[in-house]
């Protein structure tokens, strides 16, 4: 199994503001969908309550939602109590994706085989969501594609993959 981590990242590693996005934009939304299609996904439970109803579960995927609540539903998804049972439900999948949050992030950073950053040239003041620091030696940046968001914003939608 491939485990790779999958956000917009902001400069300065912002990720989130108030359980929601920082950076929302049609060609990064896109970039999302086409990546992550026919793969298993990975998410904390407020990652899944921050998805839009009409897209619970993110259709044409795997969902697994991490919670601590033994109680907790999701519906159309799968629940796990934490990563390593995840994982191991996720064993059979090619590639799973992480998308969130932060905490989540941070537990699987150390296990991850690539990470897929939307890199959003700028900084947001207000984000109270960051994704982990990691040590960029341990990973070698192998795809870079700059573009512009709707509102000009520069991005590239990178990914690096550890290195063995």
């Amino acid at each position: 199994m491939k485990l790779v981590l999958i956000a917009a990242v902001a400069r300065d590693g912002g990720i989130g503001r108030g359980n929601e996005l920082l950076f929302r934009d049609p060609a990064d939304q896109q970039h999302f969908r086409r990546t992550t299609l026919g793969h298993a996904l990975l998410m904390g439970r407020r990652t899944w309550e921050s998805l839009p109803a009409r897209f619970r579960p993110l259709p044409g995927r795997r969902n697994v939602v991490l919670s601590r609540d033994p109680g907790f539903v999701a519906p159309g998804a799968e629940t796990a109590p934490g990563l390593d049972a995840a994982l191991a439900r996720l064993a059979d999948a090619d590639t799973v994706f992480v998308i969130g949050g932060a905490e989540l992030y941070a537990q699987a950073l150390p296990l991850a085989d690539e990470l897929m950053l939307t890199e959003v040239a700028r900084t947001y003041p207000d984000a109270d969501a960051f994704f982990p620091a990691f040590e960029r030696a341990q990973f070698e940046e192998i795809e870079r594609r700059g573009a512009s968001a709707a509102d000009g914003t520069a991005l590239a939608f990178v990914t690096y993959r550890r290195r063995r």
